[in-house]
């Protein structure tokens, strides 16, 4: 994942890693595995759990190892939260990225859209 400007990393104890800098925030986290679930239900089943009423969903085709990318953008006043899925072989990563200014939309798709997958060896 790219993330561009100094960044604070911070975890917690349930595999979640927190990034923070000057009015941004990242949290990325593994979303449980499903192996009898298709696309479809497994985009249900986030958005049921995502809060009410986005602003945008978005859906595409993946690359790098990747499956296929889908996420939901709030804004409010001129604050954003963009919930992130990267679906990769049976499970996802959850990226969420925050911001104090809408301006800084176009950073928070670039290192959603950033997310790769690696293999550990």
């Amino acid at each position: 994942m790219k993330l561009s400007g100094p960044w604070t990393w911070e975890t917690t104890d349930d595999c979640v890693t927190t990034w923070r800098a000057s009015s941004r925030a990242m949290r990325a986290g593994p979303g449980p595995s499903w192996r009898c679930a298709d696309g479809a239900d497994i985009i249900a089943s986030l958005d049921a759990e995502l809060p009410p009423d986005p602003t945008a969903k978005v859906g595409e085709g993946g690359r790098d190892g990747v499956g296929h990318r889908a996420a939901w953008l709030y804004r409010r006043d001129q604050e954003f939260t963009l919930y992130g899925f990267t679906f990769v072989d049976g499970a996802y990563l959850e990226t969420v990225f925050t911001g104090a200014t809408t301006a800084d939309l176009e950073w928070a798709f670039g290192a959603w859209r950033s997310v790769t997958r690696s293999v550990d060896g």
